[in-house]
């Protein structure tokens, strides 16, 4: 395996980089410990010092310190490598520091470093939940809700408040009359660095950009500046059918974030912006830590309700799948009048309240090239279709197909409807890889001087920009925790309103 660390240089770009990141205007100085640095250095000797700064230096959204040599996984996947016992050791230090530094400004602020320190540790001992766009698209939210989407445009996938964390997807119409949409694009903030998936003829996999730069290398792994990384796999030389099986991309966040991206290709979209660069149809499948509810996009939450599709209280319909029975989404009920009333409401609702809360503009999309101004006949769905536009032998068919193919009941009617009218293998559609919790060792926490030795408060400093490919280094804003003490104020990098059945 081979591993790349990307570091790019744009010296415009870096230059505001650095004033952004002094405007950030934290509620508290960088506080340092001697002690937790030790706990950390004896943990290794090579990665422990770069640790102790990385995870300071996200809790001051500052610049992140350049990652040591052969240090090839982020931030959160080292803490994650630790053994409990020395997570516990780190967060009783930390609480220590924490009653020290309350008692230091008497308790008058509502936040504090150590206080976010800790928080982003125990964010490290989470599991993940996943969520997904796939097919036409049909969405699974992190809370469990399934609802089809058939608009096009620039559009919010998911997002931390922070603003470290964002998925945007760029959904096109196989041709104007098309009533449903496909993932052709997709836009990444990883921190404060830029990712872009673009369908295109060749590669097969699409194009592939970091900070704007072409990355032309496959079966590699590239380091972000940001803490973040992106491995790309090599796809198959020749393919029989349009499904490149297997995750093709997989983006991994400093705050625990993950993005596995599959990809089905050759779909021609038709009256679109740039329609010859899009041919790509993007499978994506996006995992957060499930401790944490300060998400929103068409992903939701995370919060463990079923209020991801509400935008305000004046919502008073279901428009979650699970709210039709099986008979009304395959059998002969799928023709009756209410069913269909019902059917045309929830679509309409989607298509326009819920999904204008999560549409991008021209200020926040990441796209370069963007869809944020298109025609509303393109841009909304001309008809709600539904499998009641389907014959029985199309259902039939497109159900044993999933059956065979091990798609769960849960994921049946997406299967069956890509089937029926975009022609897609159920089995192209099973996902098998999933976001897999890793194992801590077993290790003897060794004996460390408890005496509190304070050093100075270290002077962050913004490594060397070593030019190899060429990049930019945008202004990061690390991740906002599950706050059990303080609440902080969020910093948007993609402004978009957030519907008010958020349950934060």
């Amino acid at each position: 395996m081979k591993h790349i660390t990307l570091i790019l240089f744009v010296s415009f770009l870096f230059s505001m980089s650095i004033e952004n990141i002094n405007a950030q205007n934290r509620p508290f100085k960088k506080q340092d410990s001697e002690h937790i640095k030790d706990i950390f250095e004896a943990w290794n000797e090579n990665t422990g010092g770069y640790l102790y700064e990385s995870v300071a230096s996200y809790v001051m959204h500052q610049q992140q310190p350049e990652r040591p040599d052969g240090v090839n996984k982020t931030p959160f996947e080292l803490l994650q490598s630790m053994n409990i016992d020395r997570i516990n050791r780190l967060k009783r230090a930390a609480k220590t520091e924490l009653q020290k530094e309350k008692e230091s400004t008497r308790g008058k602020r509502e936040a504090y470093f150590w206080q976010d320190w800790i928080n982003y540790i125990e964010t490290t001992t989470c599991r993940m939940q996943e969520g997904s766009s796939t097919g036409e698209p049909h969405m699974l939210t992190f809370d469990g809700e399934r609802y089809d989407f058939q608009n096009a445009g620039d559009y919010l996938l998911a997002a931390s408040e922070d603003g470290s964390f964002a998925i945007q997807t760029q959904l096109f119409r196989r041709d104007a009359e098309s009533s449903w949409s496909l993932n052709g694009g997709v836009a990444l903030n990883v921190n404060g660095d830029i990712i872009e998936f673009r369908g295109t003829e060749e590669p097969i996999d699409g194009e592939v950009y970091v900070n704007e730069v072409l990355i032309n290398n496959r079966d590699t792994t590239i380091n972000l500046p940001q803490g973040g990384t992106i491995r790309l796999n090599e796809p198959p030389k020749e393919s029989k059918n349009r499904h490149l099986s297997g995750d093709r991309f997989v983006v991994k966040w400093p705050t625990g974030e993950q993005l596995r991206v599959a990809i089905i290709r050759n779909f021609s979209f038709g009256d679109n912006k740039d329609t010859e660069r899009k041919n790509v149809l993007y499978q994506l499948y996006v995992g957060v830590p499930d401790c944490r509810s300060d998400y929103y996009g068409l992903l939701g939450n995370n919060d463990g309700e079923a209020n991801d599709l509400i935008v305000d209280d004046t919502t008073t319909i279901n428009n979650d799948r699970s709210a039709y029975s099986e008979e009304e989404l395959f059998g002969s009920l799928r023709h009756s009048p209410a069913v269909l009333s019902k059917q045309e409401q929830t679509c309409l609702y989607i298509a326009y309240p819920f999904a204008n809360t999560f549409q991008l503009n021209e200020e926040n999309s990441l796209f370069p090239i963007q869809m944020t101004v298109i025609p509303d006949s393109i841009r909304y769905p001309s008809g709600c279709v539904s499998l009641a536009d389907a014959s029985d032998e199309q259902i039939a068919e497109g159900r044993k197909k999933s059956e065979e193919a091990g798609v769960s009941s849960g994921e049946m009617y997406s299967t069956v409807f890509d089937y029926v009218y975009a022609n897609i293998d159920p089995a192209d559609q099973v996902d098998s890889s999933g976001f897999r919790q890793p194992e801590r060792p077993e290790t003897n926490e060794p004996d460390l001087n408890n005496n509190e030795n304070e050093r100075p408060n270290i002077i962050e400093e913004i490594p060397n920009i070593l030019k190899e490919e060429g990049e930019k280094i945008e202004d990061r804003k690390p991740n906002n925790q599950e706050r059990p003490e303080n609440e902080r104020k969020p910093t948007n990098n993609t402004p978009v309103r957030k519907p008010r059945g958020g349950g934060r």
